[in-house]
């Protein structure tokens, strides 16, 4: 009896000693992980957009919560967000997958989708139907973004372009004086009526000194030019692990709700 006393006395000091270690090791692993996360913004240094698209906050929020990360956000301009993502800055989203991005970049799967539309002022509406409806036109883009393979083969072979910076208002005053015919703007509602009373509250709110023509609104146009897939990505050297990661959670979250579904409709 005294020998199974002693045994059981042995086993319970090695419990106790062990415990502060697996406590340690179990705080470790759900310890918060800081990753820095770029993210595109106006130029305007003085005046920083905050990303108001709800799809965007819920996904990050999510991705926050499921993976255990704190994001340090950093706000760049498109043409500088991909120049230090591609010098091993971090980890970016809101980026579409090309060609051209994938040689040196690792992509996660889609997050979410957006409808890349197609603003004119009300007065100058047209027939859309595809990339060739846009020929002759001054065509308002985000400087450093991408709209598809298709519309970048396009603009630099067939197009008028104007870079433009990411600030919307900016963009809305260039389509409203004519200096761009149309403006590309991408969103995730899939109802362009929806989109177009967006815009032109915002305008409104954004640029009140700025009123519009007697009888001029904007007008998107019923037929969108593409469905704009949107993304995690990192430097392909960087990558350690992390886009493996971002896959598995935002395939559950798709599967349970917790994300909005892709939305897979095709031009």
């Amino acid at each position: 009896m005294a020998t199974i006393l002693k045994k059981m006395h042995r086993q319970r000091r090695l419990l106790l000693g062990t415990l502060p270690m697996l406590l340690s090791a179990t705080t470790w692993a759900i310890e918060t992980r800081k990753v820095v996360l770029l993210i595109a913004e106006s130029n305007a240094t003085n005046n920083p957009q905050v990303p108001i698209n709800p799809v965007f906050q819920q996904t990050i929020a999510y991705i926050e919560k499921e993976l255990h990360l704190q994001f340090e956000f950093r706000r760049y301009p498109w043409k500088r967000l991909l120049q230090n993502l591609n010098e091993g800055e971090g980890l970016a989203f809101g980026l579409s997958k090309t060609k051209e991005r994938a040689q040196t970049l690792r992509f996660s799967l889609p997050a979410f989708a957006t409808h890349v539309w197609v603003v004119v002022r009300s007065d100058m509406a047209f027939s859309f139907s595809s990339i060739a409806d846009l020929q002759g036109k001054m065509v308002g883009i985000v400087r450093g973004s991408s709209y598809g393979d298709e519309f970048d083969k396009a603009k630099n072979a067939l197009l008028l372009v104007e870079d433009d910076l990411f600030s919307l208002p900016s963009r809305l005053k260039k389509l409203l004086s004519k200096r761009t015919d149309v403006m590309l703007f991408s969103h995730y509602d899939p109802d362009p009526r929806k989109v177009e009373t967006i815009l032109n509250k915002a305008m409104a709110d954004m640029a009140p000194e700025t009123p519009m023509p007697p009888g001029v609104s904007f007008k998107v146009l019923d037929r969108h030019l593409s469905v704009d897939y949107i993304h995690f990505a990192i430097l392909a050297s960087k990558d350690d692990g992390i886009i493996e990661q971002l896959d598995l959670i935002i395939r559950k979250g798709q599967q349970d709700g917790s994300l909005a579904k892709v939305n897979l409709v095709k031009r």
